[in-house]
């Protein structure tokens, strides 16, 4: 902006005749009639009136008061004011009156701060906050301290918030000190993407001068809010960050929320309460998918919150498609494979909850049915299915696919013991499950446990029953296995409920289901698991296959059923984090 269009008037005097008075002292200034006193600054002279400087600020009311030899000296010195600052400092102390513009607001600050003149010194502030900018602000805040700009600095901290995640990888930011970074990221108003930016910035901060801030790196490292940071840059990253790795606090306090986590694996309970940014309405279900009585595949998607029994629709699917995996990864919901109208596919959708759209990602190395779907550790897993190809048709399959959201890539990790379809796929913090299914000679009681450090699947104690088709969640190091089938025909579902203990390895009944269903959906919230279509009994009328059914686990009970607009089978739904 050109100086002049910048530049802003002050006028404070009321009375004509006070303005009219100091405009003729102020020309007397100027034209050096009847001055008293030369103030020397930076080698020039400025010729002006002891008792008008006297009365407009406090500093020379002192100097020229107290007895010291300015007192009565003709000439004065001034250190530390700007010789291009003094023409509109004079005005000010003359007339109330200043030109301030970018180019002399930072020196008329600084001046009016030593000189003890607070209201000029607001003036310019205020200026200087209507010129600021998420490009100035780091400079604006650092400045502001220096000179004591209390309100200044406050609202260019304001604004360095609300643009962190691009203000704290500037250049300027670097400047900041390790109490002020502290200040900053301490809060619960900062404004980011992600709580993972949060310790990028750290690490950019501290790069720019290492040897002199790693001695930080442990106070900082405290205000990352962990429970907010995804599984996969956790376990990816932090675990094997040197930094981390270097300091015993650091690792502790990793390796409490990786405790937590596996304490209360598959709660919404966090340790830390999100930032403001951040928080999520974490009691709403996303559905999708499925086959209606009349054997139509949908592309519905649907969004229900239990807390109001309500139900809403959202964009549909970009294909139709039943016998899909679906499963939530890092705040999107993906489906995955499936049938369509003609067809298996390969391709994979990703629904985001924020923007209420689906779009493609890449597809299954393998085209792949009636697989179970999970998340672990921030990637998303598929396992076992009816897998097709050109050679073979379709065929029981023994495949596990891994999906990386960061790389947006696929691959095939270790094969299941044996080849399967209808299996149920649930994950703790740790570990992946495969429950039950149906291999080629019938259905089955198998449960598999995939180590993903090790790439292993290791056999486990087998569930009471035979099960395909069941659905599960994971609380609290227990599984819990609704339903399922062990009819090849599928005319008839299972009540039955199992709940595995992940530290005995024991498998034991609990209250079964109201309604019988297979090829359902489990979905957890906090501690109850909400139960969705699949019914698959001849004795079940059209009313009662809409039930959706509530169980409590800490109560082992059936509450009061909720209902769905429609009966559906191969229905699949997950647990859904939508910004409030």
């Amino acid at each position: 902006m050109a100086e002049n269009a910048s530049k802003e008037l002050r006028k404070t005097a009321k009375s004509p005749y006070c303005w009219d008075m100091m405009r003729l002292l102020d020309n007397a200034r100027k034209n050096g009639e009847l001055t008293d006193v030369t103030l020397r600054v930076e080698g020039e002279t400025f010729p002006a009136h002891r008792c008008v400087l006297a009365a407009s600020s406090q500093f020379f009311h002192g100097l020229f008061t107290n007895d010291m030899k300015e007192k009565s000296a003709s000439i004065v010195t001034i250190e530390g004011i700007p010789v291009t600052a003094m023409d509109q400092l004079l005005s000010y102390l003359y007339t109330g009156e200043a030109q301030i513009s970018e180019a002399n607001v930072d020196d008329l600050i600084a001046s009016a701060n030593y000189l003890l003149l607070p209201r000029l010194k607001n003036i310019a502030c205020k200026f200087k906050e209507r010129h600021m900018s998420a490009t100035n602000c780091v400079a604006t805040f650092l400045y502001a301290e220096k000179y004591d700009c209390k309100e200044l600095k406050t609202y260019a901290g304001e604004l360095i918030k609300q643009n962190f995640a691009t203000v704290g990888k500037s250049k300027e930011f670097v400047q900041i000190s390790c109490d002020q970074m502290k200040d900053l990221i301490s809060g619960d108003d900062i404004v980011i993407g992600t709580e993972e930016e949060i310790f990028e910035i750290i690490l950019e901060w501290i790069a720019q001068n290492q040897d002199e801030k790693e001695r930080h790196f442990a106070k900082l490292f405290r205000l990352v809010r962990l429970s907010s940071i995804s599984e996969q840059y956790l376990y990816t990253k932090l675990m094997c960050h040197e930094l981390v790795q270097a300091n015993s606090e650091c690792r502790q306090i990793l390796m409490d929320e990786i405790r937590w986590r596996a304490l209360y694996s598959g709660q919404e309970i966090s340790r830390q309460k999100p930032r403001t940014c951040l928080q999520t309405h974490e009691d709403a279900i996303i559905t999708c998918g499925g086959l209606s009585p009349d054997e139509r595949i949908r592309n519905f998607t649907v969004c229900y919150v239990p807390a109001t029994k309500t139900w809403y629709e959202l964009a549909p699917m970009l294909l139709r498609r039943f016998r899909h995996g679906f499963a939530s990864c890092q705040g999107y919901v993906y489906a995955i494979g499936g049938k369509g109208e003609d067809s298996v596919y390969n391709s994979v959708e990703r629904y985001d909850p924020r923007t209420n759209s689906w779009g493609f990602v890449a597809p299954l190395p393998q085209r792949v049915t009636l697989m179970g779907a999970a998340t672990l550790q921030g990637l998303l897993y598929v396992a076992g299915g009816i897998a097709f190809s050109s050679e073979h048709g379709g065929r029981r399959c023994d495949t596990s696919q891994r999906y990386n959201p960061s790389t947006n890539s696929w691959t095939i990790v270790a094969p299941l013991k044996r080849r399967k379809s209808s299996v149920c796929l649930v994950s703790d913090t740790h570990y992946l499950y495969c429950i039950g299914g149906l291999a080629d000679d019938g259905f089955l009681s198998d449960v598999d446990r995939y180590d993903p450090k090790l790439n292993v699947w290791t056999q486990m104690a087998p569930t009471s029953e035979q099960r395909g088709c069941a659905c599960g969640v994971c609380l609290e190091k227990k599984i819990y296995i609704f339903g399922g089938t062990v009819d090849p025909f599928s005319l008839n579902a299972l009540v039955s409920c199992e709940v595995y203990d992940i530290t005995l390895n024991e498998w034991q009944s609990i209250a079964p289901l109201q309604v019988p269903r297979f090829h359902g959906s489990a979905v957890l919230l906090r501690d109850e698991v909400y139960l969705f279509g699949g019914t698959g009994s001849q004795s079940v009328d059209r009313q009662n296959s809409r039930i959706v059914e509530c169980y409590d686990i800490k109560k082992n009970t059936w509450l009061d059923a909720h209902s769905m607009p429609y009966n559906e089978t191969y229905f699949r739904g997950c647990p859904v984090k939508t910004l409030e």
